[in-house]
């Protein structure tokens, strides 16, 4: 190697780069040819990041094997920390025995050692160390012996927290109790072929860069390069991207802004106040039982304090118009939201200022069975605008902007929503996929604004966002749209288009 007197060129040998032949030169100082990576770092103070790249260079020229092996390691668990700390319950109870002449009684035992009395006289009895009889245990050995025995599974354990190794049946037993906690790692292990002055001596060193000081000096003179191959194709990079599904929900959050809509958030765990009562939907509504809903089991209610004012609107409302006894305890029911329609709820309740222009994406939930057009949890668009003399032209007029912006043609029919009064379906066509319904919307119910506090009317819609980027992307199976694989992630454009 230049400045370093080593590895020259013949006719034979075996080129390797300068950083191979310093490995190779480090492990025949240390006199080390076979190890992990860890022992490996210890012996010649390389990298074991540098250790694994330079061994797998030296694997592919015959010079090294690498071979990654799977270890299991154990260590003792909480329960068996703390037989570490307080002794094992046996040999709590043969101690307790002993100390009160070698006889007790059960039930003192059993107030003493409290939950573990079971284990400690069942184990004691198993290595006979007691016998019990008339409500007592009494000693079967001597107190030492007793102890002795009694006291071995601490040992075990001792000696594995030290790095022990145990006999197999040992460790077996400590496994039955939940004494100890298995872990696996993968470690790689470096074998060189032979020793290492050896392989020093089948190898000779080219240089891979060309220095300043080397072309001043002329030291480049006679010197061995690494061949470079001036044809070869450089490494593709690629560049970071988002994944398809949230470049598409940034589309859409793009248009909305566009238009002049605000982004609002509302978090996924919520009251049904907002998810369902302030959508005037009955409390005894079949929506709300555990088969479309997912509750949440703790905890299971939150608090409804500072919402007075709102409470109480909400209840006079559902009493007026449904003609039952609304329950606040109902409304404080914590669940997953089921529709976005419920960041719309709370924004109302807000009582915000006219004019109103708001939208928000986000994840919603639903007991639903994945198919390959369901899914327990997928998004929701869903926008709001509303001021004084608003009127359902508007929203038309918004809702065919919204879909002329996203580059489809869409007509409207009349639909039913609980909370909207006039409603509408919006449906999209696909080329060459026919009609798919886009939206649904209205301006939101009377009932709906009086809870909210609200006076001016205000328009509603919402839109399924995977179902929509399924038709975007060309996707049959909704499922691909959260698929991990790499490649077909890679594989679908940024902006597609219909």
């Amino acid at each position: 190697m230049p400045g370093q007197g080593g590895g020259a060129s013949g006719p034979g040998r075996i080129p390797v780069s300068e950083g191979e032949y310093r490995l190779l030169q480090a492990l025949a100082r240390a006199g080390v040819s076979r190890g992990s990576l860890e022992e490996l770092e210890r012996a010649t103070g390389i990298p074991r990041s540098s250790i694994a790249s330079l061994a797998a260079l030296l694997a592919e020229k015959g010079l090294a094997r690498v071979e990654a092996v799977e270890e299991v390691e154990y260590k003792p668990s909480e329960r068996g920390r703390r037989i570490l700390e307080e002794g094992a319950p046996e040999e709590r109870l043969v101690r307790l025995i002993a100390e009160r002449g070698g006889e007790a009684d059960l039930a003192s035992l059993a107030s003493t050692l409290g939950p573990e009395a079971g284990v400690a006289i069942g184990e004691a009895k198993r290595l006979g160390l007691i016998e019990v009889s008339g409500g007592k245990a009494r000693l079967a050995v001597e107190p030492g012996e007793a102890l002795e025995r009694a006291s071995r599974v601490r040992r075990l354990l001792e000696a594995l927290a030290r790095g022990g190794r145990l006999e197999p049946e040992e460790l077996e037993a400590l496994k039955r109790r939940g004494l100890v906690e298995e872990s696996r790692r993968k470690r790689l292990i470096v074998e060189l072929a032979a020793s290492p002055l050896e392989v020093l001596s089948r190898v000779s060193v080219e240089i891979g860069r060309l220095t300043h000081e080397m072309l001043k000096s002329g030291a480049w003179r006679g010197q061995p390069f690494r061949a470079y191959n001036v044809r070869a194709e450089p490494p593709r990079v690629l560049p970071a991207r988002m994944h398809f599904l949230a470049e598409f929900i940034e589309m859409l959050r793009d248009i909305m802004k566009e238009m002049g809509f605000r982004e609002v958030r509302g978090p996924l765990v919520e009251l049904e106040l907002y998810n369902f009562d302030m959508l005037f939907q009955a409390q005894d509504h079949p929506a709300r039982e555990i088969h479309d809903t997912l509750k949440i089991a703790e905890p299971r209610e939150a608090s409804l304090e500072g919402l007075e004012s709102l409470l109480e609107r909400v209840g006079r409302v559902h009493e007026r118009g449904w003609g039952y006894k609304w329950d606040p305890r109902v409304a404080a029911r914590l669940v997953l939201r089921s529709q976005t329609t419920s960041v719309s709820a709370r924004l109302l309740a807000s009582r915000p200022p006219e004019p109103l222009r708001a939208f928000t994406i986000g994840r919603v939930f639903r007991s639903d069975t994945v198919d390959a057009t369901h899914l327990p949890q997928f998004h929701q668009l869903d926008g709001v605008e509303g001021w004084s003399g608003y009127t359902f032209r508007d929203l038309l007029g918004t809702l065919k902007e919204i879909s002329e912006r996203l580059g489809l043609e869409v007509r409207f029919k009349p639909a039913y929503f609980p909370f909207t009064e006039p409603s509408v379906e919006g449906y999209a066509h696909m080329p060459g996929g026919g009609w798919v319904e886009l939206f649904g919307a209205g301006l939101f119910r009377p009932e709906v604004l009086e809870m909210a506090g609200v006076d001016y009317p205000v328009g509603a819609w919402g839109l399924g966002v995977e179902r929509l980027a399924a038709a975007y992307y060309g996707i049959r199976d909704i499922r691909l749209l959260y698929t991990r694989d790499y490649d077909y992630i890679r594989s679908m454009p940024a902006r597609r288009g219909w």
